[in-house]
């Protein structure tokens, strides 16, 4: 209805126009103040046609002899307009004071985190940090990341002075029992291999080995073991299963026990070990130097490290895959304690905030003059056609008042002209 309203006011003049003009003719109408009207409906055609031509000129050109050119005025001047556009953009509407003095007025701070303690949100805030992750993650295995990080393994572990850390932890972890559940594992680890019959038969081997070497070395010893064999008095077996058997015995009382003497030697000896390390001494000191760099040095380092990088690589996409695993709860959780730690850290938001706007300030001062060519580049993907019909579209059924307002004033105005002349 609005796009008709100015047709509708100038037809309503053109009737008007042509109903009093022929019954004032016929003689219809005689008395003078009809004169009056006439005149109004005169002046109200010629507003509304005037008018119409201004506003049609402004989308399209109008076929009238030497008028033309000055018609379709925006398709016309759209490098005016452009830059006219430009200017009130980015000066105007979007200059860097305006865009400071709007962001002095917001809190920041306070916007970030009323965006993260939405459960969606962070959801969504986790999802974008898991896939770069992820797309970081792919490139753990190449091999000039395993060169690189070879390099810098060198470079760190020349630097750090690994014998005495390694010293002090060792003693640490001996003198607090620590290393017990070590020695645990070690013990069950033997005795699942006691228990092997592959061990049974290496150790049935390693005694028939000796009794014939001991046997070689001379006629009594030979015929002496030989005798044992046949009356039955050595029997390699029963001595074989006696051994293991002793043997996990000897396990089972090392495990029960953690005072146990073997168990109480070997520790005294790593603390005396750990202690010479933690102090500095240089046979101790070399010992582990010499272990870093035939791992450093060795022909299969880099392998190691790409063997790690693989594992680890597939363990962070498992982790990574779901929601619940103890990566995500983890994340997850730290995410919302920094939340916390955030809105009760008045400071903390103030240095964020000033850093936002300072930041932002900077970003609006190199980058200003990229506001006005997303306007300008944006205007010049459009053709003069679609251009004018954009224009059209937001601002031709407001200017189909101007049409009306023609009428109406140019009938109001023919009216009080007629009415001067008549008085």
């Amino acid at each position: 209805m609005k796009n008709r309203i100015g047709t509708i006011s100038l037809a309503i003049a053109l009737i008007g126009l042509v109903f009093f003009e022929a019954m004032l003719r016929i003689g219809t109408l005689t008395h003078q103040g009809w004169e009056v009207v006439l005149t109004g409906f005169e002046a109200a055609a010629i507003g509304g046609f005037a008018d119409w031509f201004a506003v049609s000129a402004l989308f399209r050109e109008i076929p009238i002899p030497y008028i033309r050119r000055h018609t379709d005025i925006i398709a016309k001047n759209r490098g005016k307009l452009t830059e006219g556009i430009v200017d009130l953009v980015t000066n105007q509407w979007l200059s860097p004071d305006v865009i400071s003095g709007k962001m002095n007025e917001i809190d920041s701070t306070q916007a970030i985190l009323s965006f993260l303690k939405t459960p969606a949100n962070q959801q969504k805030t986790i999802a974008v940090v898991k896939k770069i992750v992820v797309k970081l993650a792919d490139e753990l295995d190449n091999p000039r990341m395993v060169v690189a990080l070879k390099s810098m393994l060198n470079e760190q572990i020349n630097e750090l002075d690994l014998a005495s850390t390694l010293g002090e932890w060792l003693e640490k972890s001996i003198t607090n029992g620590d290393h017990n559940q070590l020695w645990e594992l070690m013990i069950e680890a033997s005795s699942t291999a006691i228990h092997s019959p592959d061990t049974r038969k290496l150790l049935l081997d390693k005694l028939e080995y000796t009794a014939t070497e001991y046997g070689a070395k001379s006629l009594i010893k030979g015929l002496t073991i030989s005798l044992a064999k046949s009356i039955g008095g050595i029997d390699l077996n029963v001595l074989a299963d006696d051994l293991l058997s002793k043997a996990e015995e000897f396990l089972a009382e090392a495990k029960a026990n953690p005072s146990h003497p073997i168990r109480s030697k070997f520790d005294n000896w790593m603390l005396e070990f750990a202690r010479q390390l933690a102090s500095g001494d240089a046979d101790s000191r070399k010992m582990i130097d010499n272990f870093i760099q035939g791992f450093t040095q060795h022909s299969d380092a880099e392998k190691i490290i790409q063997n790690l990088l693989i594992g680890f690589k597939q363990t962070l996409a498992e982790q990574l895959s779901t929601n619940d695993t103890p990566l995500m709860q983890f994340v997850t959780s730290k995410l919302n304690k920094m939340i916390f730690d955030l809105e009760n850290d008045l400071e903390a938001q103030g240095k964020i905030n000033h850093w936002i706007k300072e930041t932002v300030s900077q970003l609006i001062t190199q980058f200003h003059g990229e506001i006005g060519n997303m306007v300008r580049n944006s205007l010049s993907k459009l053709d003069n056609k679609e251009l004018v019909a954009q224009i059209e579209e937001k601002v031709g059924s407001d200017l189909q008042y101007i049409r009306l307002n023609g009428a109406v004033v140019g009938g109001l105005v023919g009216i009080l002209i007629a009415l001067l002349k008549l008085i």
